[in-house]
């Protein structure tokens, strides 16, 4: 059976290099060091423990307890195995330190001499990192519901800034950690988010699909428990453009009361762009179709780097069916690199890590994932009791496996050769996915929507004309879809019928620039050029930010 809390040997051999002379550890000498060292951060007032361990007598009275959830692995929370990557800021304890804290209790907890005490380490008020150069907050509280399954929403901040700044650190702050599992966070630069969000009655809007939400410059924007503000290397810091909202989806659980939540994002900016631009890699799969009651299903990908790469950040992601991740690199001389392995996955735990020493990985590295995952009763996280069969989904009943890899070209030239490879991978897997998401729904127009895009992407524009008719025949007033069929309509030489679904658009949404802005161009084409300047002006009076580039656009027509 698959234990709750992951076992943890400790060698015989280490209780004297515990205590060489036998006496029992205090807590002034031998205790308080580990819990300020690898505790306090969660463990102090006003953040996310549900006590803190600062002083004996927080220590004291759950003596037994630290010992249990040491002893175990269960904390600190530090899923990946030692020996397989060495990641920065890992909460981790030494055997010799649970040996330690287990003597302790066992001899009652002892004090030792007071004098010897240290002081408590000093956190900062508010930001850990010092305050913030913009603060954006959701707007309005969002209350989580009492009851029911966990609650994906999206919540659009408005970027509040009117000139382009480079970003070298975020933190988040969740409002209400007690709710929130995990955030993400994205750039829309489209306004799609911030319309979407205005036509709910509540604050955000549900789901999971972030449609022209992106990650900004290769960087993965995310936030659990227990995790360190976000920092970038002086040279990667990410670009935020005028006009761009941040998209934060929220991953929520009930917790048998209504609970408000308002979260924050605090930004830090530098003055120097960026001197590199860093990628992200995207291994998975989508197939996932896991019968009830395996408790070893297998989910393997591969990926051979293009270009030689320094591998940054990695985030493997699975959801309670996860067991363990196994994730290595097999160069071109056949030596095989491990990148990350837990053997104990958790969903409640999971984090992207950093290297403390990035691996060198050349041009013909073969990067392998293979997740295994228990659909069994003897799974103690298994959402389903009785055991189902499980498939591909949005959804924490649902699973995913998921693996991304940040990484940097040795050479700045190679990066659009990297991307051009990336994204043929990974819009593989997208359309693989949602095409699995609309066998199980085939109602869902917004997926209907976001496969049309991607087979844009692809090329494959007979494909994409289906799902667009489709998602407009489910949902006809959808303007954003009108827009995108509208484009593809004018590239395969169609402008009357983009025309029209621009037109509905508008009469849709009339305040919609993009239409305004994209019907003014077709018309334009036709040699409707008074009526392409009067929505020229339109959009340019409806998205301020971007006259200028609206006028530079118009001059380059001629008008």
């Amino acid at each position: 059976m698959r234990s709750l809390l992951p076992t943890v040997g400790v060698a015989c051999g280490l209780l004297l290099a515990c205590a060489p002379d036998s006496t029992p550890p205090t807590f002034a000498r031998d205790i308080a060091p580990i819990l300020h060292g690898q505790c306090a951060t969660c463990h102090r007032p006003g953040e996310l423990a549900p006590f803190p361990l600062l002083t004996y007598d927080d220590a004291r009275k759950r003596a037994r307890q630290i010992v249990k959830v040491t002893s175990s692995g269960f904390m600190p929370p530090w899923k990946p195995e030692p020996g397989y990557g060495t990641f920065v800021d890992e909460r981790r304890l030494r055997v010799d330190q649970i040996e330690s804290l287990r003597l302790w209790a066992d001899a009652g907890a002892p004090m030792g001499d007071s004098t010897l005490v240290p002081e408590p380490p000093k956190f900062p008020d508010g930001w850990q990192l010092g305050e913030p150069d913009l603060v954006l907050r959701m707007p309005d509280p969002y209350t989580v519901p009492a009851e029911g399954v966990d609650v994906f929403r999206n919540f659009v901040l408005h970027g509040g800034t009117d000139e382009t700044r480079y970003v070298r650190a975020f933190e988040f702050r969740p409002g209400n950690p007690r709710v929130v599992h995990h955030a993400v966070i994205m750039i829309d630069q489209s306004g799609t988010a911030r319309r979407r969000a205005a036509l709910e009655a509540e604050p955000g809007f549900d789901g999971m699909s972030f449609g022209e939400a992106r990650e900004p410059d290769g960087h993965f924007l995310g936030w659990t428990p227990g995790k360190a503000p976000a920092q970038s290397r002086d040279d990667l810091a990410w670009t935020l453009r005028p006009g761009s909202d941040l998209v934060v989806l929220l991953h929520m659980l009930p917790t048998g009361k209504a609970e408000p939540i308002q979260a924050s994002l605090g930004l830090y900016f530098t003055d120097e762009p960026p001197a590199r631009v860093a990628a992200s890699i995207r291994l998975g799969r989508k197939d996932i179709d896991i019968p009830a009651d395996v408790d070893d299903y297998v989910l393997e990908d591969r990926y051979v780097l293009p270009v030689d790469v320094e591998l940054l950040r990695i985030y493997p992601h699975m959801h309670y069916l996860g067991k363990s991740v196994q994730v290595f690199a097999t160069k071109p001389d056949g030596a095989r690199q491990w990148l990350i392995r837990i053997d104990d996955w958790d969903f409640n735990w999971q984090d992207d890590y950093s290297y403390v020493d990035p691996p060198q990985l050349p041009a013909g590295t073969e990067i392998s994932m293979r997740y295994v995952f228990d659909n069994s009763v003897d799974n103690p996280f298994n959402p389903n009791m009785p055991p189902k069969r499980v498939a591909y989904g949005l959804l924490s009943s649902d699973e995913m496996g998921d693996l991304i890899l940040q990484v940097l070209p040795k050479d700045p030239a190679d990066l659009p050769r990297l991307l051009q490879d990336v994204n043929r991978k990974w819009l593989a897997q997208e359309i693989q996915g949602h095409q699995m998401l609309l066998r199980a729904d085939p109602e869902d127009f917004e997926n209907h929507h976001t496969l049309a895009m991607y087979y844009l992407q692809d090329g494959r524009i007979d494909s994409a004309f289906v799902h667009f008719e489709a998602t407009l025949q489910l949902q006809p007033a959808y303007p954003e879809a009108h827009v995108n069929f509208a484009g593809a309509l004018a590239a395969r030489g169609q402008p009357e019928a983009a025309i029209r679904h621009l037109r509905q658009a508008i009469e849709d949404r009339p305040g919609f620039a993009s239409a305004h802005f994209n019907l003014g161009l077709i018309l334009h084409s036709t040699g409707q050029r008074r009526q392409a300047r009067q929505h020229f002006e339109t959009a340019a009076r409806l998205r301020p930010e971007m006259a200028a580039a609206i006028r530079r656009t118009m001059a380059g027509l001629g008008d």
